[in-house]
């Protein structure tokens, strides 16, 4: 569609679950941890609706199948994100990293604008969440990066990073073989790129990739390495929050959920 997509408007009182606001959140079909994880944040008052980009249970064995996958769920966003509209979201969630598949610079940023002014709502995105984050967590310029992605994945979060002016000591790529086993990698896996990301001198870790479920290991890792450690899933969920006015401490969502 072309123009501002019809809203209608509420009429009468709040929805009753939806006293504060309602969050309208799309994630691809194949994710299996966005829900999830957003929903254990999710404060009194507050309802979170879901949209599903479509995209297939594919393999990805390297960078070409990466930029395959990419194009398939850049098509299917607007649909998702049109099948919210409906239900009168006052905020939208985008359960995905834009750099990774739309690119990131000018070309994402005129994406995220594009869904601002087609659907006359805010967008909370990893990369504005990202960066909103470590302002209001001290600032932090050295940078170590987690994500499940294959090199091209890699590639497009430490360029993120670098361009906003952050030194990125380490990336560490888990390769999953396809968007559902990202959902799939083990718990161990990650404590291990935890540690080894550790190693090489970060303020501060961070996680891309939105169905690797992240959100729990991130807070108790916060404990044993003594730092900031970001977790996709909750950083996005706090900026919508945020960018909503609500300021609810978030106990699942570690350090980052005790600052406005």
């Amino acid at each position: 569609m072309d123009g501002l997509i019809f809203k209608a408007p509420l009429l009468g009182p709040r929805p009753p679950l939806a006293e504060r606001a309602m969050i309208g959140i799309v994630a691809p079909a194949t994710n299996i941890t966005v829900q999830p994880e957003m929903e254990v944040l999710r404060p009194p008052g507050v309802c979170n609706q879901h949209a599903r980009i479509a995209n297939p249970h594919r393999a990805i064995a390297g960078n070409m199948d990466t930029l395959a996958a990419r194009q398939i769920m850049l098509e299917g966003l607007d649909a998702a994100i049109d099948s919210l509209l409906p239900c009168g979201p006052d905020h939208i969630a985008l359960g995905v990293m834009v750099e990774n598949f739309a690119g990131g610079g000018a070309a994402g940023q005129a994406l995220l604008e594009g869904i601002r002014k087609r659907t006359g709502l805010g967008v909370s995105d990893w990369s504005s969440a990202m960066l909103a984050a470590l302002r209001a967590l001290g600032g932090q310029k050295r940078v170590a990066i987690i994500t499940p992605f294959m090199p091209v994945g890699d590639a497009a979060a430490k360029l993120f990073f670098e361009e906003t002016g952050h030194k990125v000591t380490a990336v560490v790529g888990l390769k999953a073989p396809s968007p559902c086993d990202v959902g799939r990698i083990t718990v161990e896996r990650q404590i291990e790129a935890l540690r080894a990301l550790d190693a090489t001198g970060p303020e501060v870790i961070v996680q891309a990739g939105t169905n690797l479920a992240f959100g729990q290991l991130a807070v108790e890792a916060e404990r044993w390495l003594g730092k900031p450690v970001i977790a996709a899933n909750t950083v996005i969920y706090w900026h919508a929050l945020r960018s909503l006015g609500l300021a609810d401490v978030l106990p699942a969502a570690g350090r980052l959920g005790l600052v406005g």
